[in-house]
């Protein structure tokens, strides 16, 4: 039978270490890790871990009793603690001998543990954990051998991490600690190896070219090989904590560090990350530390890592109120505008769909609202400028319009062969039509006196029988590939709800988008090129000054960052909405109706974005880095 175990915590010195920005870590205090006389505790109690009354150390034993409970009885302490067992079940010393600290067993209550029908007791060990308030949970493994020590692969430090403007849709903090062999690294090859159990080990190499996707790498909080991965939940922070000031802290369990360099603990390289639901890292998350020294009973806190902050604030219009009325600000109102286009560097154009199909006129300087000119015609919807003429779809009459801002005349521009059409773009002198309906987006070379081609055939796209490909809205980035969105007349299409990259050649690159409808903001995805989904109401897009797609979406704005590929291995993520409803604030925390519309950067300042609203407001993005 194995005897009582004692177990002494050391107390520690508590040191103002931090992960400097270039990712160097000060000088500390090497962790022993031994049974006895030194141990730590994973309690957090004013800087110091601390023993625990009611703790329990699970032993699994290589015999048919199974587990083998022992029970910490003193009060919480940093002193020694006496470990007694629970039963008198024999011990039996193997290769499958091991103890679990802190131990859980199935039941509840400090001295219930019902056993199994077979006599065992089974422990329940945490894989994910949801820490905000810096309090420490994780156990520690160590093997069972006759006649020698336990010698535990435990927690010794904890790495504490704090994300700032969290997107939306970000839901985990993932931290791993590569394991540098010295074999393969003198060999130009670096291992890493994780733990998705006990007994099963996955190894990558650079040459070998990375996991298998089927074997989920992700170490449990016990993993006592020579590796660490650590998933942090976001699943519970809210919408106020992603968009704080303060940010979302985590506080991450490490064990002694893998390496031992100089006769202390090391992890060669930390790497952290927050990341979406299918494990892609978000944009910009991404940090490293190197030569993290851990140190027994001390939090090792990173520089708060700050993502870039959208906020959102109405500059026009009036919430809820549908209607042509001239004013400052918040005193005016729109009507159903479908269409916004700088006609200056100072004077944002709204096309209005409804009322009187009013093109109206907003200053960005004084905030005043004033009509431009009576459009007309049917449904008004997205244009742009070119030499002095705004160039606009009439969707409900099947033509292009132009408005002439030197004479004021409104006149058709093409009138025939035109079925939904949508937006209307130029790139050099070329103009291009997106027509829903017709499933299909034309191009006059040279402008809508050239030559009209064909130079998008959404239908040739897999859609089925019974369904119709939608192209919606179209714009283009540097290079001159077209960016469009499609949705699809029915929702059950594969091609539809993805935003296209074609060449200049009319060839796709990419097709950003898993081609499945989602109903809601809760159901949106974000992630990968090949996961993420849109809504039913994907409308404008603009390419921005930083090289990403922004577009509107359901009760969101997303953006579009590509990848080391390009736009093939591109990522999604919502950086404005946090639900169905409307509120001005920033990130996670501001609201947008289901359908918002156009939306364009300021000609002047890169880091402020306006959009249309479905409440009848015009709202401005200060984007802050």
């Amino acid at each position: 039978m194995l005897a009582a175990l004692s177990i002494a915590a050391v107390s520690c010195k508590k040191e103002n270490s931090e992960l400097a920005t270039d990712g160097q870590v000060p000088a500390g205090n090497s962790l022993v890790a031994r049974f006895a006389p030194d141990e730590v505790k994973t309690a957090f109690v004013g800087g110091t871990y601390m023993w625990k009354k009611n703790d329990n150390m699970v032993v699994r034993s290589d015999n048919a009793n199974g587990y083998t409970v022992y029970k910490y009885t003193g009060e919480d302490t940093a002193g020694e603690a006496e470990f007694v067992p629970n039963t008198d079940d024999n011990i039996v010393y193997g290769q499958n001998s091991f103890a679990i600290y802190p131990g859980k067993v199935s039941g509840s209550g400090a001295s219930a543990y019902p056993k199994e029908e077979d006599g065992s007791l089974k422990p329940v060990l945490k894989d994910t954990y949801n820490w905000f308030d810096g309090n420490v949970e994780a156990p520690m493994l160590a093997r069972v051998e006759a006649g020698q020590p336990l010698e535990f692969k435990h927690l010794g430090g904890v790495l504490k991490v704090t994300y700032k403007n969290v997107p939306p849709k970000a839901t985990k903090i993932f931290v791993v600690a590569p394991v540098v062999d010295a074999e393969l690294l003198a060999a130009g090859k670096v291992t890493y190896k994780t733990n998705s159990t006990m007994n099963k080990t996955y190894n990558w190499t650079t040459e070998g070219g990375g996991f298998d996707p089927a074997e989920i790498p992700y170490v449990k909080a016990y993993d006592h090989s020579g590796t660490y991965k650590m998933t942090v939940s976001l699943a519970n922070a809210t919408a106020a904590q992603r968009a704080s000031d303060d940010g979302i802290t985590a506080y991450i369990p490490l064990p002694v560090g893998p390496v031992e360099v100089d006769g202390k603990n090391v992890y060669p390289r930390l790497e952290v990350c927050l990341a979406f639901a299918d494990n892609t890292p978000v944009p910009g998350s991404e940090v490293s530390a190197n030569n993290v020294q851990i140190e027994r009973a001390h939090i090792k806190p990173m520089p708060a890592i700050t993502l870039t902050k959208y906020s959102v604030e109405v500059v026009a219009g009036t919430d809820g109120s549908n209607a042509t009325t001239n004013g400052t600000g918040t005193s005016a109102k729109f009507n159903q505008v479908r269409g916004l286009c700088w006609l200056d560097n100072t004077n944002l154009l709204l096309t209005e769909s409804n009322g009187s199909k009013v093109l109206r006129k907003y200053n960005k300087s004084t905030h005043v609202v004033s009509n431009a000119v009576t459009l007309g015609g049917s449904a008004p919807w997205q244009g742009c400028m070119k030499d002095g003429v705004y160039y606009f779809a009439d969707k409900g009459d099947n033509k292009v319009r132009s408005w002439n801002t030197s004479t004021n005349d409104v006149a058709d521009v093409v009138t025939t062969g035109l079925n939904n059409p949508m937006c209307v773009r130029f790139y050099g002198n070329d103009a291009f039509v997106v027509c829903r309906n017709g499933s299909v987006v034309y191009k006059w070379t040279g402008g809508f006196s050239g030559t009209k081609s064909t130079f998008f055939d959404c239908s040739a796209l897999d859609h089925g029988t019974d369904d119709t490909n939608w192209p919606v809205a179209l714009n283009f980035d540097t290079d001159g590939n077209l960016l469009l969105t499609m949705s699809t007349a029915k929702g059950t299409s594969p091609s539809g709800y993805k935003v296209y990259i074609i060449s200049p050649a009319g060839e796709v690159i990419a097709a950003v988008g898993a081609g499945t409808k989602s109903g809601n903001f809760g159901a949106l995805k974000d992630g990968a090129a090949s996961q993420a989904t849109f809504g039913s109401n994907m409308n404008g897009l603009v390419y921005g000054p930083d090289g990403a797609i922004y577009m509107l979406d359901d009760y969101t704005i997303r953006k579009i960052v590509k990848g080391p590929s390009g736009w093939s291995d591109a990522v999604v993520m919502t950086i404005l909405g946090g639900g169905n409803s409307y509120l001005d604030s920033v990130g996670a925390l501001c609201q947008i109706t289901q359908t918002p519309q156009d939306l364009v950067f300021d000609p002047e300042n890169s880091h402020v974005l306006y959009f249309f609203d479905w409440r009848y407001t015009l709202r401005k993005v200060t984007i802050s880095e």
